[in-house]
């Protein structure tokens, strides 16, 4: 039966190396349904749910597991976030020739569709301040709205909070084998680089004009890394990429310029006084990829010594 389908394949993940390595890929359960069924695992989005609910996790022990801790152990400065060019990075190239195997615009993705779900107060909305009065009833109006696009099932950008293509719900396009395997490879190389544990938490499409509203990802709380790129070298006009952050202490909105290139850290927190409100605007003309990662603070290791 599916369900039993689906916790099969959870002890197999347990048992293989190599299959655990590629679940580290893995950031939708579009992906999840596809990997399992290239090793004769057949199961669909309601049968993981009912497996979830069943399914009692061994003692101890975790799939996946991402060390988060409070501290980084160095003595290094404690900053809100890093930025890097790739070119800062050292001994980066490889990794760099990897993460261009990345940059796809699926050919599943229906871009007359995702237009009709732009807002441009929904946009406008990066400019109030998570202290603004009104902040709170509009940052939950816009959680809990899914627009009407006239499709089912409904795309991920029906979503208001999300203007945005998540490059791994679209797994059935001719592209996606290779940037899957181009993901596997990407993560074998970070983990050597860095010398600690690496798996995606986001593999992002933002073409011109696309956003991401204010969020916190506050359940899931750690360092991440994100690897920025554009498709045109000159992004300098009147028109905008933007990271802005509200800084958790002084409540500073701290917007951060975007340029191609670019390796962001920051660290995600779960107690309320320190959540990380953060939000990005592609306002150029620009296709603009943003790949996520959850990292140990190990990173610091690597990048701030030199």
């Amino acid at each position: 039966m599916p369900k039993e389908s689906v916790i099969e394949f959870y002890e197999a993940l347990r048992q293989s190396e190599a299959l655990k390595q590629q679940s580290k890929a893995i950031t939708t359960i579009e992906e999840m349904i596809k990997m399992a069924s290239k090793y004769g695992y057949c199961f669909n989005s309601k049968d993981i749910s009912e497996a979830n609910g069943s399914e009692t996790p061994k003692k101890g022990e975790e799939l996946i597991a991402i060390e988060s801790s409070e501290t980084n152990g160095n003595n290094f400065p404690q900053q809100y976030h890093y930025e890097y060019e790739f070119s800062q990075m050292p001994e980066f190239g490889e990794i760099a020739q990897q993460f261009e195997k990345l940059k796809i615009k699926p050919s599943t993705v229906d871009m007359a569709v995702y237009e009709k779900s732009f807002r441009e107060e929904d946009l406008q909305f990066a400019d109030v301040s998570p202290t603004a009065p009104d902040f709170q009833q509009r940052y939950l109006e816009s959680l809990r709205s899914y627009m009407d696009l006239g499709v089912t099932p409904q795309p991920e950008y029906a979503w208001r909070q999300f203007h945005l293509i998540n490059l791994d719900r679209h797994v059935e396009h001719p592209l996606y084998e290779e940037y899957f395997q181009a993901k596997v490879r990407l993560l074998e190389l970070f983990e050597s680089y860095f010398g600690t544990e690496v798996r995606f938490s986001g593999s992002l499409w933002y073409p011109p004009n696309a956003y991401r509203m204010w969020h916190t990802n506050e359940t899931q709380p750690g360092w991440r890394m994100y690897l920025v790129d554009f498709d045109k070298n000159d992004i300098n006009g009147d028109e905008k990429s933007f990271f802005r952050y509200m800084d958790p202490e002084t409540k500073e909105l701290v917007t951060l310029g975007e340029k191609p290139k670019l390796v962001r850290f920051f660290k995600v927190e779960s107690e309320k006084s320190k959540l990380f409100w953060h939000c990005i605007v592609n306002r150029t003309s620009a296709n603009r990829w943003s790949f996520g990662f959850q990292i140990s603070s190990q990173w610091m290791k690597k990048v701030l010594k030199n």
